[in-house]
């Protein structure tokens, strides 16, 4: 008989690069994006040239003011990923990360040895700077 157990690791602090792209998207005219990130004063900013925009574009100046907010919403598709590791790694954290470890037949050796071999890979990534120390430390300690 083959037992499959599989245990997921999953980091949900910080902020969500998901979350943060779904509001630029269907609520990024409003800055409610930045609102999330931490960017009060520049989301302030963006609501504040929606609502002057469409408050004035019965006189065409208000056409002005949403070009630029345009403008400014296709230039965040890039900024958000920036404002989002920013954030993350001002708190202390890292990417959210996924651990697979598959143990099957139930054998604990098989499963020791699988995390030694991959405490060694990130040992190695390590020494060649890919991953930090950090990084290195979170990840033996779920593996331990």
């Amino acid at each position: 008989m083959h037992e499959n157990s599989t245990t997921l690791s999953i980091q949900v602090e910080g902020k969500n690069m998901v979350i943060a792209y779904v509001l630029w998207w269907f609520l990024g005219w409003a800055g409610i994006h930045r609102f999330y990130l931490g960017k009060i004063q520049s989301g302030a900013m963006q609501l504040g040239l929606f609502i002057v925009g469409w408050a004035t574009a019965v006189v065409f100046v208000g056409f002005l003011f949403l070009g630029i907010l345009g403008i400014w919403w296709l230039l965040d598709a890039y900024y958000v990923q920036k404002y989002v590791n920013e954030y993350n790694a001002q708190a202390g954290l890292d990417a959210s990360t996924f651990t697979f470890n598959t143990r099957k037949n139930g054998s604990d050796s098989d499963l020791r040895q699988s995390n030694l071999d991959e405490l060694e890979r990130l040992h190695e990534l390590l020494e060649k700077g890919v991953i930090t120390q950090a990084e290195f430390d979170a990840k033996k300690a779920v593996l331990l």
